[in-house]
């Protein structure tokens, strides 16, 4: 419910920054459209990653009142937006290592690891296979995405198609934020059980 939810509203906040097609301008009026896009794209994300452990560990009871008591992962997640903006427009396919960095990271950050890049190692070393396909997957999906963002661009414009186009990447996103997650719980789940038989 919790992840549905996020989805509609951060779709319906985007569908609304475009209602009456406004133009690129200096304006402080557009300068707030776009500050309001970029901030549900970020809080949209925090609190989906937040959701995602919580459901691949099994207790998503509560997962948005957790999701508020984690604000350092909404530190990654602007951080992983100000980069994928900039490789973005450095080259349209260049965030998609963002992206897989971010699915690789996220997982750690919700957890609260110090350094999530050395767990997001450890969820590599665990399943290897398991990753390369779910890496594939992820590039899959994002030019799947954008494919779809531009027919729809052509077939159907104005605030149904923008709804229709950030509901269809939020849901991407939302997909994949699970799966990298099970994949981060299995690691974890192994090292605590490795851990335990060493001790026996």
């Amino acid at each position: 419910m919790v992840l549905a939810a996020v989805l509609v509203v951060s779709a319906l906040i985007q569908a609304l920054t475009v209602l009456g097609d406004p133009v690129p301008t200096s304006s402080l009026g557009f300068a707030g459209l776009v500050a309001a896009s970029a901030a549900a794209v970020v809080i949209a994300l925090w609190i989906t990653a937040s959701t995602a452990l919580d459901m691949a560990d099994g207790n998503s009871s509560g997962a948005l009142s957790r999701a508020w008591r984690r604000p350092r992962v909404l530190v990654w997640c602007v951080v992983l937006t100000l980069v994928a903006v900039v490789l973005a427009a450095l080259f349209p396919l260049l965030p998609v290592i963002v992206i897989l960095v971010a699915l690789l990271i996220l997982p750690a950050v919700v957890d609260g690891e110090r350094n999530p890049f050395v767990a997001a190692l450890r969820t590599v070393r665990r399943s290897p296979g398991r990753c390369a396909v779910a890496a594939v997957v992820t590039i899959l999906a994002y030019v799947l995405a954008w494919g779809v963002a531009l027919v729809l661009g052509f077939f159907v414009t104005g605030v149904f198609a923008a709804f229709v186009t950030w509901l269809w990447f939020g849901a991407n996103a939302a997909v994949l934020l699970v799966y990298w997650s099970r994949l981060y719980c299995r690691a974890v789940r192994y090292e605590v059980e490795s851990d335990v038989a060493e001790r026996r």
